[in-house]
């Protein structure tokens, strides 16, 4: 008996899944016409759709130690730290969402396919506002959705992507990106230097006056007592003044070679930013993927309508339950 309820339950649930498979068989029309809109709408979007192509600029930060770390170190001993801060300290993602870098990008003159003439980002993407404020903000609103970055943690391999509208255009947009970043953090640097050549310029100036009087004491101490074996408070302000000349001496020798090395280094003072690959024109559009755009349309335009003839048996279903028990179906 129990068996037999058994194998009545199998049939019963392979009767339902062929009742299911037969009512969405009676809309094969709808789900393939549905699917062939959907297919052919993803295909007219994809061919109608702007082509955007990808410059792409690998590059590296240069780290590095030496005559700053040690100017850092030797001006905390005078107790002015703050003066020769590194000019290392940067982020490439922060300098291309800077203002002052994008500004130079939108308004640099580009040769382009569309214009005869160069023109600006702002005229190639033909954005029109009332003032040339608004139309700046917005140019910056659309750079910011073409750059994008991304590091390797391991190597410390920076790749910096930009999409544009014209496969030159993008390459040339990422090399003249690439430029403005190692420009500004050369000149950042070397500012840097040279304002810690200026401060030990300073120092030196002081330090060698301090030790021209230290020296004239010294001078003038020992023409004014000429027996010093006599009197053992004259031997001890003489040691005095020798070890206040010494000091000087030494901070000013200290000074002389920092002065020194700091030259070298402003000298032969390479950029900080090292391109490993530039930007070329790419062969292939990055954007819109057509054959993906279509296949993806197609399986979601076939799933969709499956779910739509599903829906609509549920909705008759569920009316047709109410009706039965004698209740009215109210949907809020």
């Amino acid at each position: 008996m129990e068996h037999t309820d058994k194998q009545t339950q199998q049939n019963s649930d392979e009767i339902n899944l062929l009742d299911v498979f037969l009512k969405i068989w009676r809309f094969r029309r709808f789900i393939i016409l549905f699917t062939v809109g959907v297919a052919i709408l993803s295909v007219v979007y994809a061919l109608l759709a702007e082509p955007q192509y990808k410059g792409t600029v690998k590059l590296y930060k240069e780290t590095t130690e030496g005559t700053s770390g040690r100017l850092q170190g030797l001006a905390s001993q005078f107790g002015f730290g703050g003066a020769v801060s590194g000019g290392e300290q940067f982020n490439i993602e922060d300098l291309l969402s800077s203002r002052n870098i994008l500004k130079q990008i939108i308004y640099h003159q580009w040769n382009t396919e569309k214009f005869e003439e160069p023109v600006n980002l702002i005229e190639f993407w033909e954005i029109d506002k009332e003032t040339k404020e608004e139309e700046f903000f917005a140019a910056i609103e659309t750079i910011k959705n073409k750059i994008s970055t991304s590091k390797n943690e391991e190597t410390g391999l920076i790749t910096v992507e930009i999409m544009m509208g014209e496969a030159q255009l993008a390459a040339d947009v990422a090399n003249y990106t690439t430029e403005l970043i190692s420009d500004y953090v050369q000149k950042d640097r070397q500012t840097n230097t040279r304002n810690k050549m200026e401060y030990i310029e300073k120092r030196l100036d002081t330090v060698e006056r301090e030790l021209e009087n230290a020296e004239e004491a010294l001078k003038q101490f020992r023409e004014r007592n000429r027996a010093l074996s006599e009197s053992p408070a004259l031997q001890m302000e003489m040691g005095r003044l020798q070890r206040k000349v010494s000091i000087k001496q030494e901070v000013y020798l200290t000074l002389q070679k920092e002065k020194e090395m700091s030259e070298i280094e402003l000298v032969k003072e390479t950029p900080v930013i090292n391109v490993l690959d530039e930007a070329v024109k790419p062969e292939q559009r990055a954007k819109p993927k057509r054959k993906l755009i279509v296949i993806v349309a197609i399986f979601g335009g076939f799933f969709f309508s499956l779910l739509l003839v599903v829906l609509r048996y549920v909705w008759v279903y569920i009316k047709q339950e109410m009706k039965s028990r004698g209740e009215t179906l109210k949907l809020f």
